[in-house]
């Protein structure tokens, strides 16, 4: 209640006791006198009553905004939990359905595992998010290599989608910068996967140096598409939420890539432009790397400017590849792919000519070998894959979406230099150290589970990796092997852990680093004979052709694509390592079977419904026990204050996160709380509960000791 209700109650008491004290009216002696005191004592009651009126709608008012702010509050978390509950009922479900589907094979068990892949992540970064346990770790990077990590896990995840990305960076901004580089990706391939879902065809990332005061600037990411968006959309993109009708999460990337931006110390908004088509922007601090040269960057001569001639399919793309190239100093002519046929005769007066593979007609192709000109065959990544074969007759292939520091790149490749290996042709001699080079990919071996990797025991394996997801993958994927495995966070890292054991069979290594990226640390590597014997495989996410040749190029034996196969892993070991040692299948049999004893938790159910990966398991019971572990206190609060609607929703939530653990008996005590709550039989649920606070004891001491 307010200060001014009780001063106003005490007023009018107090008035009222000085009108009413005896001696006072006995005071009082004539008619009028005693009239006027009656009337004035009315009066005052009049205005108390009124004071009273007004207090009691000021507090009646006060309650109906706590109530709102309660309501609101209790709206988000249902919304926070259904997804939950929804996410851990899809994993159960698409589990199940993968295992009955491995009796039919093939594309079904594939577009299940993708499935499950997708929702074992989400559910994972979400619990994070809400349990605040999320860290930003900011790191040197070269913003030319997390594009390329962009534009890989892109393709990764739309195989089936054909749309055209293009970026542009502003002339002001750093090569190399400093932050969370994992964060970033995850942000902007959330965003653009959204945008691709919704059948954007066209995509333009425009990074660019912003300007908050004189002290701080920023660094923007503005995402333009084609897609067009209602006002209504607009204002909830970024609540999730299941959408019964298509059976997906509704913006579940996007409220994850928020939440993630916030942590960032930045901000992520979504807006209408002028054209009602759909635009992001993405803002985070400006932090410039303190090295921004490095020995295997672009060469410190120039290039006299070139006349060059650009055709492409898309006109967009043909803009961006102009723009690129007239900031690089270059004087550039873009024809029109419907009249390029006729502009071939006028191809001997360009240096350079950036031609879709789409167009190297028998026309174009005999035009091209009588001249003196160079050549190179562009094609976008994010297209149904088609053979032109005419296209080899280029000088280089490049892959776009470009940057302009992959364009000086090609120009320095062709003017220049032939030690640079930003881009190079596939046929260059390099050292590779002793062991063979596989150029094509791995196939996948049949039959492969996590215990079939005890075959390489006692063999020494050196992961270069910056992401810690990825690491817990290939740790979790041969755990049962008793490999002996050393992880560095980057290139110089890497180089470090050599320099003091030289004796490891093999080494995976990432590509787009921070601090030192794959290449570079491939190239110092392969520098020193003492490493010759050491195969390395590339770990990437953009397998495109000239992206490919770099890898080889740097002297590295054979490529992995993310995300990591154990199928495909298998083959790079069986390949390149010699099998030391063949566990019997009794022995894994009753390692197996050790694994069922834990009370209260199935972990070989567990790991099915992970997407059969033990690292994601591990780290749904971690997110399990550290929101829910004590979820008992709570269930008797709900109890005792007869909350039996939110009592529910948590049963609800927690329902579908048993079942996706493995904990089968939580599951049902669980499901007869909810049966009874439906049935309103309320005198049975203190009994569930104790029953339910007695099972999750059992299954947190079974946790703690499965994660050890």
């Amino acid at each position: 209640m307010s200060k001014k209700f009780f001063f106003v109650l005490f007023f009018h008491l107090f008035c009222l006791n000085v009108f009413a004290d005896t001696s006072i009216v006995e005071s009082v002696t004539t008619a009028d006198e005693d009239s006027t005191m009656w009337i004035a004592l009315f009066g005052l009651g009049l205005i108390g009553i009124l004071a009273l009126f007004l207090s009691s709608e000021e507090i009646k008012k006060y309650k109906r905004k706590r109530e709102k702010e309660d309501e609101i509050q209790k709206q988000k978390d249902d919304k926070q939990d259904s997804i939950i509950s929804k996410m851990s009922k899809d994993i159960y479900e698409i589990a199940k359905d993968g295992t009955s589907l491995q009796k039919v094979g093939g594309s079904n068990i594939a577009k299940s595992e993708n499935q499950l892949l997708t929702i074992t992540t989400n559910l994972i970064d979400f619990l994070r998010i809400k349990s605040k346990k999320v860290i930003v770790a900011n790191q040197d990077f070269k913003l030319s290599n997390l594009l390329n990590e962009i534009s890989g896990t892109l393709k990764t995840n739309t195989k089936r989608k054909e749309f055209e990305l293009l970026y542009s960076i502003g002339e002001n901004i750093s090569k190399n910068l400093n932050s969370d580089t994992l964060n970033i990706s995850k942000i902007l391939v959330d965003i653009l996967l959204y945008c691709v879902d919704n059948n954007a065809t066209q995509l333009h990332v425009d990074i660019k140096r912003t300007s908050l005061n004189s002290k701080d600037d920023q660094l923007s990411f503005i995402i333009s598409t084609n897609y067009v968006l209602d006002a209504e959309n607009e204002v909830n993109i970024f609540r999730s939420n299941y959408n019964d009708e298509t059976e997906e999460y509704d913006s579940l990337g996007l409220f994850i890539a928020k939440e993630l931006a916030k942590l960032m110390k930045g901000d992520l908004i979504a807006r209408n432009d002028d054209n009602k088509n759909l635009e992001f922007i993405f803002n985070i601090p400006y932090l410039e790397a303190e090295e921004q040269e490095h020995k295997y960057s672009i060469q410190n001569e120039s290039i006299e400017p070139k006349n060059i001639l650009v055709i492409d399919s898309s006109k967009n793309s043909a803009q961006n590849t102009q723009k690129i190239l007239l900031s690089l100093g270059h004087k550039v002519k873009v024809v029109d792919k419907e009249f390029y046929i006729d502009y071939v005769e006028y191809f001997d007066i360009y240096d350079v000519i950036f031609l879709d593979e789409k167009l190297f007609t028998n026309k174009v192709v005999a035009k091209l070998e009588t001249l003196n000109c160079r050549s190179i065959s562009t094609s976008n990544l994010f297209t149904i894959k088609e053979e032109f074969p005419n296209a080899n007759i280029a000088d280089m292939q490049a892959t776009k979406p470009f940057t302009l520091w992959q364009v000086s790149s090609l120009l320095h490749k062709l003017f220049i230099a032939d030690h640079d290996i930003s881009v190079v042709s596939t046929n260059k001699a390099v050292n590779s150290g002793t062991k063979p080079v596989h150029r094509n990919s791995f196939q996948s071996t049949k039959n492969v589970s996590l215990s079939s990797f005890v075959r390489f025991q006692n063999n020494k394996v050196l992961l270069v990796e910056d992401n810690i997801i990825n690491q817990k993958v290939f740790v979790g994927v041969l755990g049962k092997s008793d490999m002996h495995i050393t992880v560095a966070n980057h290139g110089k890292e890497a180089l470090n852990i050599l320099a003091n054991d030289k004796n490891y069979d093999i080494i995976f290594m990432d590509i787009n680093m921070p601090v030192m990226d794959g290449y570079t640390a491939t190239l110092k590597m392969r520098e020193n004979n003492e490493y010759n014997e050491i195969p390395i495989i590339a770990l990437t996410t953009l397998t495109s052709k000239d992206e490919v040749a770099k890898m080889f190029a740097s002297g590295m034996n054979g490529y992995l694509p993310k995300p990591l196969l154990k199928e495909k892993l298998y083959t790079v070991l069986a390949t390149f390592l010699n099998n030391q040692h063949i566990i019997q299948d009794k022995e894994i049999a009753e390692e197996t079977e050790e694994l069922k004893k834990l009370d209260g938790l199935n972990i070989v159910v567990g790991i099915s419904k992970s997407s059969s990966n033990e690292v994601f398991y591990k780290e749904i019971l971690t997110e399990f026990k550290d929101a829910y572990g004590e979820s008992d206190k709570l269930f008797e609060k709900l109890v005792h204050d007869f909350r039996y609607e939110q009592l529910r929703i948590v049963c609800i939530d927690l329902k579908g996160l048993s079942g996706t653990i493995g904990a089968e008996k939580l599951y049902t005590i669980l499901s007869d709380i909810l049966q009874k709550l439906l049935l309103k039989k309320y005198d049975f649920i203190p009994e569930l509960v104790q029953q339910y606070t007695k099972e999750l004891k059992v299954v947190n001491s079974s946790i703690d000791k499965y994660l050890g």
